[in-house]
């Protein structure tokens, strides 16, 4: 079991935030940092041990811990304080990402990884870009930096405030310091990315204090969607691959 920031729910019914992971100073133990997300809401620490073991329920061994889905630390906060979750999906947010989406496929059809991204602001797109470090040999060539640039020359602006990121995948740390830089004011994602993406799933980036600007954060919209058409490009590469 791969232990990653977010909700775990115990065998008992009971809900977890998990942090992260800490070692321990003398012993280098591996511990998670965590808490319930009901009644006593302080920060608890107990070692990695407890998120990996299973527990034998009607001879069925499941997971003491089981992961649900990736979460901010806001996130946790408002769960914890019995504010529900964020603000629902707006049409506009969905109808922005399907126009994501299908820059997604621009990139699939040139056997890049399919991601896509609109900037969008007062109603309008500013910006496009899909994913092509390959094929431009630019390892930069993300799909929100490809269409942060772009936002950027069409409003001839270094500066992007008043605008709003809309990427089918959970950014990157490189992506992230894009959208810093040039002043996104919001960030909507699809799918999350559980193995590097540094929103949510990794890392808490855009929470970070020492950040001179903030960006407002909406996850999972479309999430399915984005991350069916992640699945079908990996498995007809996958499939050529092994015909080849």
């Amino acid at each position: 079991m791969q232990i990653s920031p977010g909700l775990y729910r115990h065998y008992k019914g009971s809900e977890y935030f998990v942090y992260r992971i800490a070692t321990h100073s003398e012993t280098r133990e591996a511990l998670v940092v965590y808490r319930c997300l009901y009644g006593d809401f302080s920060w608890w620490v107990r070692p990695l041990s407890m998120f990996i073991e299973t527990v034998l329920i009607d001879s069925e061994e499941i997971p003491r811990f089981d992961f649900v889905a990736p979460m901010s630390i806001a996130e946790a906060d408002r769960r914890a304080l019995g504010e529900g979750s964020a603000p629902q999906t707006s049409e506009e947010d969905v109808q922005w990402m399907r126009e994501a989406m299908q820059l997604a496929e621009r990139a699939a059809d040139n056997d890049e990884v399919p991601v896509g991204a609109v900037v969008v602001k007062d109603g309008q797109i500013v910006g496009r870009g899909y994913n092509r470090p390959i094929g431009g040999c630019d390892p930069t060539a993300h799909a929100e930096v490809m269409a942060v640039r772009e936002a950027a020359r069409n409003l001839e602006n270094y500066r992007l405030s008043g605008c709003t990121l809309y990427v089918t995948l959970e950014p990157c740390t490189m992506c992230v310091g894009a959208m810093v830089h040039s002043r996104i004011e919001r960030l909507v994602f699809g799918a999350s990315e559980p193995k590097s993406g540094v929103v949510h799933s990794q890392a808490q980036l855009l929470e970070s204090p020492f950040f001179n600007h903030q960006v407002g954060v909406t996850p999972g919209v479309e999430s399915e969607a984005c991350q069916t058409q992640l699945q079908a490009f990996f498995k007809r590469r996958r499939a050529e691959k092994k015909r080849g």
